[in-house]
């Protein structure tokens, strides 16, 4: 369990989790910087709205990750179902040659 401490948008305080540090801190360096981003950008200054778009900006950002992997597992799974048919198809005309071989 790792202690990070927190100072963003003006509050600081520390945080309890079941990673590692790095990765902690990782995750507090990209939100502040997706703070930093719309203060920058977007000109505001409001602490609140700040962290409100910043949550909702990383919250597209994973549902629009969440979609691309949908998408690509039900893509996988399409190639694989069409793998299983013409595996299914070529076995079939293997054993009608074989049954023709055998005839």
């Amino acid at each position: 369990m790792a202690v990070l401490q927190i100072n963003v948008l003006g509050t600081s305080f520390a945080m309890k989790a079941d990673e590692d540090l790095p990765y902690l801190e990782k995750i507090r360096d990209y939100y502040n910087n997706v703070c930093e981003e719309i203060r920058r950008n977007d000109g505001i200054e409001d602490q609140k709205q700040i962290a409100v778009l910043a949550g909702i900006l990383i919250s597209d950002e994973l549902f629009k990750e969440r979609q691309r992997l949908l998408h690509q597992s039900e893509a996988a799974q399409n190639a694989d179902s069409a793998l299983d048919e013409e595996a299914e198809r070529l076995t079939r005309i293997m054993i009608e040659k074989i049954d023709r071989a055998l005839s």
